[in-house]
Order: structure tokens, then C-alpha cells, then sequence
């Protein structure tokens, strides 16, 4: 899929959203959000994995 990014922003995009599932999946395992770990895990395996499909415009 392509979107309206550069190669460069789209670096960062990726980047950031990896470094937020990482965090949402920290927390799910380690249990601190309570009834929400669940959610927030697999909110963060989304969040870290969409980018997988993007491509930058040329």
C-alpha cells in the first residue's frame, strides 16, 4: 500500500510505531494495565505490524 511519505519519513514512522507495540506488549505481559493487558497486547502486535505493509510514494 502506498502512502504519502518519504522514504525518510516513512523510516520514522515504522520506528515509532514498533518502539509504541513494544511498549503496549511489555505492558500487557507484564500485567500492570490490569483488565486491559489483553487488549493492549494485541493492540501493540497491530500497531508494531502495520507498517509492514507500507511503501513510500515515489
Amino acid at each position: 500500500m502506498q502512502v504519502p511519505l518519504s522514504p525518510r519519513g516513512l523510516r520514522w514512522l515504522d520506528r515509532v510505531s514498533k518502539l509504541v507495540g513494544l511498549v503496549l506488549l511489555a505492558a500487557a505481559l507484564e500485567g500492570s494495565l490490569g483488565q486491559w493487558s489483553l487488549a493492549a497486547g494485541l493492540a501493540g502486535l497491530v500497531i508494531g505490524g502495520v507498517t509492514i505493509f507500507l511503501e513510500p510514494a515515489d
